[in-house]
Protein backbone atom coordinates (compact mmCIF):
# COMPACT_ATOMS: atom_id res chain seq x y z
CA UNK A 1 0.00 0.00 0.00
CA UNK A 2 1.39 3.35 -1.38
CA UNK A 3 0.85 7.15 -0.47
CA UNK A 4 1.47 9.34 -3.43
CA UNK A 5 2.23 12.79 -2.63
CA UNK A 6 4.31 14.72 -5.10
CA UNK A 7 7.26 13.17 -6.34
CA UNK A 8 7.33 11.33 -3.00
CA UNK A 9 6.11 7.78 -2.18
CA UNK A 10 5.76 6.81 0.88
CA UNK A 11 5.20 3.00 1.60
CA UNK A 12 2.89 1.97 4.87
CA UNK A 13 1.32 -0.96 6.38
CA UNK A 14 -2.07 -1.78 7.23
CA UNK A 15 -1.97 -3.02 11.11
CA UNK A 16 -4.37 -5.13 12.27
CA UNK A 17 -8.15 -4.64 10.85
CA UNK A 18 -7.73 -1.28 10.19
CA UNK A 19 -9.73 0.26 7.34
CA UNK A 20 -7.89 2.14 4.14
CA UNK A 21 -9.20 5.38 5.79
CA UNK A 22 -7.73 4.13 9.08
CA UNK A 23 -4.02 3.05 7.78
CA UNK A 24 -3.42 6.50 5.70
CA UNK A 25 -5.05 8.57 8.58
CA UNK A 26 -2.36 7.16 10.87
CA UNK A 27 0.38 7.28 8.37
CA UNK A 28 0.22 10.79 7.69
CA UNK A 29 -0.30 12.15 11.43
CA UNK A 30 2.94 9.94 12.61
CA UNK A 31 6.03 11.97 13.68
CA UNK A 32 8.71 9.66 11.70
CA UNK A 33 6.71 10.36 8.66
CA UNK A 34 6.32 13.87 9.10
CA UNK A 35 10.17 14.90 9.47
CA UNK A 36 10.47 12.40 6.73
CA UNK A 37 8.93 14.02 3.70
CA UNK A 38 9.96 17.78 5.76
CA UNK A 39 13.86 16.57 5.29
CA UNK A 40 13.37 15.28 1.57
CA UNK A 41 11.31 18.25 0.57
CA UNK A 42 14.95 20.74 2.17
CA UNK A 43 16.76 18.46 -0.55
CA UNK A 44 19.46 17.87 2.49
CA UNK A 45 19.54 14.21 1.33
CA UNK A 46 18.42 12.23 -1.57
CA UNK A 47 16.61 9.42 -0.35
CA UNK A 48 13.78 7.78 -0.24
CA UNK A 49 11.28 9.10 1.73
CA UNK A 50 10.10 5.72 2.89
CA UNK A 51 13.87 4.99 3.87
CA UNK A 52 13.95 7.98 5.80
CA UNK A 53 10.93 7.67 7.64
CA UNK A 54 12.51 4.12 8.49
CA UNK A 55 15.49 4.89 10.48
CA UNK A 56 13.42 8.16 12.11
CA UNK A 57 11.21 5.36 13.52
CA UNK A 58 14.66 3.66 14.48
CA UNK A 59 15.83 6.58 16.35
CA UNK A 60 12.27 7.03 18.44
CA UNK A 61 12.54 3.68 19.36
CA UNK A 62 15.93 4.33 20.89
CA UNK A 63 15.11 7.16 22.69
CA UNK A 64 12.13 5.00 24.32
CA UNK A 65 14.43 2.73 25.62
CA UNK A 66 16.48 5.05 27.20
CA UNK A 67 19.39 5.77 24.81
CA UNK A 68 19.86 9.50 24.03
CA UNK A 69 23.01 9.53 22.09
CA UNK A 70 21.18 10.62 19.30
CA UNK A 71 19.92 13.55 21.16
CA UNK A 72 22.99 14.10 22.71
CA UNK A 73 25.33 14.10 18.94
CA UNK A 74 22.11 16.29 17.66
CA UNK A 75 22.45 19.25 20.31
CA UNK A 76 26.10 19.20 20.10
CA UNK A 77 26.15 19.45 16.43
CA UNK A 78 23.46 22.11 16.47
CA UNK A 79 25.81 23.92 19.75
CA UNK A 80 28.74 24.07 16.99
CA UNK A 81 26.71 25.17 14.08
CA UNK A 82 25.18 28.28 16.22
CA UNK A 83 29.05 29.17 17.29
CA UNK A 84 29.81 28.94 13.28
CA UNK A 85 27.01 30.96 12.75
CA UNK A 86 27.91 33.46 15.67
CA UNK A 87 31.47 33.77 14.54
CA UNK A 88 30.22 34.14 10.84
CA UNK A 89 28.09 37.04 11.26
CA UNK A 90 30.60 39.07 13.95
CA UNK A 91 33.00 39.22 11.07
CA UNK A 92 30.36 40.57 8.72
CA UNK A 93 29.55 42.92 11.46
CA UNK A 94 33.19 44.05 11.66
CA UNK A 95 33.68 44.77 7.62
CA UNK A 96 30.32 46.14 7.47
CA UNK A 97 29.99 49.59 5.75
CA UNK A 98 27.52 50.92 7.92
CA UNK A 99 26.13 51.38 11.39
CA UNK A 100 23.28 50.31 9.98
CA UNK A 101 24.24 47.28 9.15
CA UNK A 102 26.78 46.26 11.70
CA UNK A 103 23.98 46.85 14.32
CA UNK A 104 21.89 44.14 12.76
CA UNK A 105 24.49 41.75 12.12
CA UNK A 106 25.67 42.13 15.74
CA UNK A 107 22.18 41.50 17.02
CA UNK A 108 21.60 38.19 14.96
CA UNK A 109 25.25 37.30 16.28
CA UNK A 110 24.26 38.05 19.90
CA UNK A 111 20.69 35.68 19.02
CA UNK A 112 22.71 32.69 17.35
CA UNK A 113 25.67 33.19 20.82
CA UNK A 114 22.26 33.22 23.21
CA UNK A 115 21.02 29.97 21.33
CA UNK A 116 24.24 27.95 21.25
CA UNK A 117 24.39 28.59 24.98
CA UNK A 118 20.63 27.57 25.62
CA UNK A 119 21.39 24.44 23.46
CA UNK A 120 24.24 23.63 25.86
CA UNK A 121 22.56 24.04 28.77
CA UNK A 122 19.69 21.86 27.59
CA UNK A 123 22.89 19.71 26.56
CA UNK A 124 23.98 19.38 29.96
CA UNK A 125 20.82 19.17 31.52
CA UNK A 126 19.85 15.90 29.66
CA UNK A 127 23.32 14.76 30.90
CA UNK A 128 22.68 15.50 34.41
CA UNK A 129 19.09 15.48 34.83
CA UNK A 130 18.54 17.38 38.04
CA UNK A 131 16.39 15.99 40.84
CA UNK A 132 13.35 17.51 41.82
CA UNK A 133 11.73 16.87 45.49
CA UNK A 134 8.40 16.36 45.85
CA UNK A 135 7.34 17.74 49.19
CA UNK A 136 3.89 16.47 50.94
CA UNK A 137 2.33 19.07 52.78
CA UNK A 138 0.18 17.74 55.62
CA UNK A 139 -2.87 19.78 55.96
CA UNK A 140 -3.02 20.28 59.54
CA UNK A 141 -5.79 23.28 59.59
CA UNK A 142 -8.91 21.32 60.35
CA UNK A 143 -8.32 20.42 63.59
CA UNK A 144 -7.01 23.93 64.92
CA UNK A 145 -9.11 25.52 67.98
CA UNK A 146 -8.24 29.54 68.93
CA UNK A 147 -9.29 30.30 72.42
CA UNK A 148 -9.21 34.04 73.40
CA UNK A 149 -7.85 33.60 76.65
CA UNK A 150 -7.42 31.05 79.18
CA UNK A 151 -7.09 27.06 78.08
CA UNK A 152 -10.54 26.35 79.00
CA UNK A 153 -13.78 27.64 76.64
CA UNK A 154 -13.41 30.46 74.91
CA UNK A 155 -14.10 33.63 76.63
CA UNK A 156 -16.98 35.88 75.13
CA UNK A 157 -15.79 39.53 75.03
CA UNK A 158 -19.44 41.12 75.37
CA UNK A 159 -19.96 39.17 78.43
CA UNK A 160 -16.45 40.42 80.12
CA UNK A 161 -16.91 43.72 79.65
CA UNK A 162 -20.38 44.01 80.83
CA UNK A 163 -18.82 42.40 84.13
CA UNK A 164 -16.13 43.92 84.33
CA UNK A 165 -18.53 47.46 84.28
CA UNK A 166 -20.97 46.05 86.78
CA UNK A 167 -17.99 45.19 88.90
CA UNK A 168 -16.70 49.10 88.51
CA UNK A 169 -19.98 50.34 89.66
CA UNK A 170 -19.76 48.51 92.89
CA UNK A 171 -16.67 48.23 94.18
CA UNK A 172 -14.88 50.95 92.48
CA UNK A 173 -16.86 53.83 92.46
CA UNK A 174 -16.61 54.40 88.56
CA UNK A 175 -20.55 55.48 88.49
CA UNK A 176 -21.48 56.15 92.58
CA UNK A 177 -24.62 57.59 92.72
CA UNK A 178 -23.81 61.31 93.89
CA UNK A 179 -27.09 61.40 95.96
CA UNK A 180 -26.11 58.24 97.94
CA UNK A 181 -26.04 59.09 101.49
CA UNK A 182 -22.45 58.36 102.40
CA UNK A 183 -20.22 57.91 106.04
CA UNK A 184 -17.82 59.91 107.71
CA UNK A 185 -14.31 58.19 107.49
CA UNK A 186 -12.15 57.17 110.15
CA UNK A 187 -9.58 59.40 109.70
CA UNK A 188 -11.35 62.71 109.92
CA UNK A 189 -14.65 61.82 112.32
CA UNK A 190 -15.49 65.57 112.74
CA UNK A 191 -16.82 64.82 108.94
CA UNK A 192 -20.64 64.78 109.62
CA UNK A 193 -22.79 63.05 106.95
CA UNK A 194 -24.41 65.82 105.07
CA UNK A 195 -28.20 65.08 106.39
CA UNK A 196 -31.03 65.40 103.90
CA UNK A 197 -32.05 68.95 105.54
CA UNK A 198 -28.41 70.28 104.76
CA UNK A 199 -28.44 69.21 100.83
CA UNK A 200 -28.61 71.54 98.37
CA UNK A 201 -32.44 71.52 96.78
CA UNK A 202 -30.71 71.24 93.59
CA UNK A 203 -27.19 69.22 92.38
CA UNK A 204 -24.39 71.21 90.73
CA UNK A 205 -24.40 71.10 87.42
Amino acid sequence: MTEQKGDMTLVVTKEGDETLDQTMARARVMPENLAAATLVCTKLVDVPVTDLARELRQQTAAINSGDLTRAENMLLAQAHTLDALFANLTARAMNAKHMDNLEAFMRLAFKAQNQARATLQTLGELKAPKNVAFVKQANIGQNVQVNNGTTGQPTRTRKAKKAQNELLEVEHGERLDTRATGTAGSADPAMATVGEKHRAAKPRG
